[in-house]
């Protein structure tokens, strides 16, 4: 009897390691619905020296694959089409030529498996702002100091908006600049296919 009770135990605890095994592998990855992806802010904000720019800002992008390795600093795509425009408290301009940027995977937010976003960065952001008042200045996101937000998850992995991370400081570039050396994104914006579908983002 005593024999037997061992085996069940030993059966149990290889079921329970068995599990967990399952559970790792089936959160190793994120999988999105579709490849491209369109991001429209109605406005995005540029903090920068206590004075804010306003522009209307679209974004369109696309992931190298369906599927996203959870593993922080991962290149999973890139940023191809940005378009700025109906601009107050200043201007700004895209550096298209600067095209296109780097989206990489930064981490998540919640508990598996119930995650409730996904941080995602850019690096190679490159535009000239000028707030009211002041001169242009060249604002650039750098491996070192990228432009951070996070995608918000509601049910079933929907894709609710796109949150810019405030804290995440971009470094601003020209000798005259009177507004201060660094900014920062404020805003969140609208995700959706460039067909205008739904973006879900679900654990694999």
């Amino acid at each position: 009897m005593h024999k037997r009770s061992k085996l069940v135990l030993a059966a149990l605890a290889a079921a329970m390691l068995l599990a967990l095994a399952v559970g790792s592998t089936s959160a190793r990855n994120l999988s999105v619905n579709e490849q491209s992806l369109r991001v429209v802010w109605t406005p995005a904000e540029f903090i920068a020296g206590g004075r804010t720019a306003r522009c209307n800002l679209t974004l369109e992008g696309r992931f190298h694959y369906r599927t996203i390795v959870k593993r922080e600093g991962a290149l999973t795509g890139f940023i191809n089409s940005v378009i700025a425009n109906t601009c107050s408290g200043g201007s700004t301009t895209i550096l298209t030529s600067t095209l296109p940027w780097h989206l990489t995977y930064g981490g998540f937010t919640g508990t598996l498996p119930n995650i409730t976003g996904v941080r995602m960065t850019v690096i190679g952001i490159s535009f000239t702002v000028r707030p009211e008042g002041s001169i242009a200045c060249l604002a650039r996101s750098t491996a070192e100091n990228p432009a951070r937000s996070i995608a918000n998850l509601g049910a079933g992995g929907s894709v609710t908006g796109l949150r810019a991370d405030e804290t995440a400081i971009i470094p601003l570039e020209g000798f005259f600049c009177a507004f201060g050396g660094s900014g920062s994104f404020r805003g969140t914006g609208t995700v959706s296919t460039p067909g205008g579908g739904s973006t879900r983002v679900t654990l694999i």
